[in-house]
C-alpha cells in the first residue's frame, strides 16, 4: 500500500547515510539518516526499540560530528519513539529538545520550531489526547 514506498525509502536513507558517511560527507549523511527516521516512524517500517538504538547511534556520531541543527532533530524523534514505548518511563534521557532551544531565532530553527510541533502533535494523537 502507501506505506510500502515510505518504507523502502527509508531502507535507501539509511544506505544513503553510510554511504554519506564513508564517504567523508556527513552533512549528507545525517540528512538522510534525519529523513530515513521520519520515514521509520511514520510508517512504522522499523519496530520502536530498534528505531530508538538507531537514533541513539546518530546521536552518538552526532557528538563527534559536532552538528548541533541535525541534533535537535534527531532529539525530536528519540522523545518521540521514547514517549510511544513507554512514555518516557525507561527510555527517556535527560537531553531533550524544549522549546525555547526549537525557538531560538540566532541559528535559523524555523524548520526545527517546526519539527518541535510536529513531534508534539503526532505523539499527543498516539497517546489518545
Amino acid at each position: 500500500g502507501h506505506l510500502d514506498s515510505y518504507q523502502s525509502g527509508a531502507n535507501q536513507l539509511r544506505k544513503a547515510f553510510s554511504s554519506g558517511l564513508s564517504s567523508g560527507n556527513a552533512n549528507t549523511a545525517f540528512y538522510c539518516a534525519g529523513h530515513g527516521t521520519h520515514f521509520s516512524t511514520i510508517s512504522a517500517e522499523t519496530d520502536l526499540p530498534s528505531l530508538l538504538l538507531q537514533i541513539d547511534y546518530y546521536l552518538r556520531l552526532l557528538e563527534i560530528y559536532k552538528s548541533e541543527m541535525a541534533k535537535k532533530f534527531f532529539l525530536c524523534y528519540r522523545e518521540t519513539v521514547s514517549t510511544l514505548i513507554d512514555r518516557g518511563q525507561s527510555t527517556g534521557i535527560e537531553a531533550k529538545l524544549s522549546y525555547g532551544d526549537a525557538s531560538d531565532p540566532g541559528i535559523g530553527n524555523k524548520p526545527v520550531l517546526e519539527v518541535f510541533y510536529f513531534h508534539q502533535v503526532f505523539r499527543n494523537y498516539w497517546l489518545g489526547y
